[in-house]
């Protein structure tokens, strides 16, 4: 490889379209500067076919830079198929979603957010309002949802999907509304997408001061990120800059009460913390049920967040998105 080392990624395999032509080369990694290719470009996939398969299917894989954004295309355009089928299970649905949201955001990290990733982004949130559409339960999304390995993409799904139903539940049922909506929760962690895994790694509890002044940059970071596309949503901006705001003005990075903070914002900042509450993760060792999280939302936290989205929160958990939305206008 000599020469082209600095131009490879890693990907994984779920990062691949089993069974089509590859449309760049993929190299496994033998030795610190040795690397072997695996797959031709225009050859078809057959991965399952190499001797040496156990090996690779759990590690790291690579492809040129250059590559992403037409691997990042082809999980996009079947991601896109299997939408498409009325057969498949939500579950098959969903994790073909989030594959195809991490090959999207690998994209965005190594080659910067342009109007190919924004469009990228909307068919994965267009795709999440059909997956509730399909499953408006939430109880039944979430348990899916758990079988999502990486934090990153299983957190910003679930906050996607809570959102929209808080949405819902408050009456906010135009189309334009609801889209927005789930491409903000979807894109409002972006700006870690780019911090070190081991930094992610550590329990917020252990951060120094200095830890928590770099985290509570990611969301200056994300809104520096989308500003690269001239026609991002405001509301996804405001999305992503407010997420960690609260009504107390208790948040961050601007302290911002309830009045002063954009509509979308408030629903993405709850959807957020129920769902850090409810996934098992390095920053929350222990699971909670939807109905605990609520209860450590109102009583251990004393409910911080926007009333009236909490309210609807609280109406999915009891009634379901359908009763709910005739409960909150």
């Amino acid at each position: 490889m000599g020469k082209d080392l600095n131009s490879l990624v890693p990907i994984t395999m779920d990062d691949i379209v089993p069974n089509v032509n590859l449309p760049g080369d993929v190299f496994f990694k033998l030795s610190e500067n040795n690397f072997v290719v695996i797959g031709r470009e225009g050859t078809r996939e057959q991965f399952k076919d190499l001797h040496f398969f156990d090996k690779i299917k759990n590690a790291n894989i690579y492809i040129k830079k250059p590559d992403l954004r037409k691997f990042s295309s082809l999980k996009v355009l079947n991601a896109s198929e299997v939408m498409k089928n009325n057969k498949l299970p939500v579950e098959a649905k969903i994790s073909t979603l989030s594959q195809t949201l991490n090959t999207v955001f690998i994209s965005i990290d190594q080659l910067g957010f342009n109007n190919e990733a924004l469009g990228h982004t909307k068919f994965i949130a267009n795709s999440v309002l059909k997956i509730i559409d399909e499953t408006p339960k939430l109880s039944s999304l979430m348990s899916i949802m758990n079988s999502i390995s990486e934090d990153l993409i299983r957190h910003s799904m679930a906050v996607s999907m809570v959102s929209v139903l808080i949405s819902q539940s408050k009456g906010w049922n135009n189309p334009s509304i609801l889209e927005k909506m789930a491409l903000g929760a979807l894109l409002h962690d972006i700006g870690l997408k780019e911090y070190p895994k081991e930094f992610l790694a550590k329990p917020r509890v252990e951060y120094t001061a200095e830890d928590l002044e770099y985290y509570q940059k990611h969301a200056f970071r994300g809104i520096e990120i989308l500003k690269t596309v001239e026609n991002i949503p405001q509301e996804v901006m405001a999305i992503v800059y407010e997420h960690h705001e609260n009504s107390i003005g208790q948040g961050y990075p601007r302290s911002l009460r309830d009045v002063r903070l954009h509509p979308f914002s408030k629903v993405v900042a709850l959807a957020d913390a129920f769902c850090e509450l409810t996934f098992k993760d390095t920053q929350n060792p222990t699971m909670r049920t939807p109905e605990e999280a609520i209860y450590f939302i109102e009583h251990t936290l004393g409910q911080p967040f926007n009333k009236e989205c909490f309210t609807a929160l609280k109406n999915v958990l009891t009634f379901g998105i359908r009763k709910a939305s005739i409960k909150i206008v």
